[in-house]
């Protein structure tokens, strides 16, 4: 009988692992989030002052220049990939803007 019962143990658990692993997806890298953002910024109605985008966007990379960067390459590949595209187009626009505003330049095949 106790035998049983050491199987049963190994077999929960197994399962319970298995469930939790299929449960818990990967959280987007902070470059993502910083590209999310710019296509909310730029799909806003009447927009913002090139100062509070900067910032938020800033706020959204923690700080880093190049994660800001980086949200850009993905940008510009995703416009790449489907160029009529109003709202990627718009994000990458808001991103250049935002990263021109903090004094660094886009230069292109950047990639962070």
């Amino acid at each position: 009988m106790a035998d049983d019962l050491g199987k049963w143990v190994v077999r929960t658990h197994r399962r319970r692992r298995k469930l939790a692993t299929a449960h818990s997806p990967r959280p987007p890298e902070r470059a993502q989030v910083v590209w999310q953002r710019a296509v909310e910024l730029a799909a806003l109605p009447n927009g913002q002052s090139p100062p509070e985008v900067a910032l938020d966007l800033l706020r959204a990379a923690q700080r880093d220049a190049s994660t800001m960067a980086h949200a850009m390459a993905l940008g510009r590949t995703r416009l790449l990939a489907d160029g009529g595209d109003a709202d990627v187009a718009g994000g990458v626009d808001v991103l250049e803007r935002a990263i021109r505003f903090l004094g660094t330049r886009p230069r292109t095949g950047d990639v962070a």
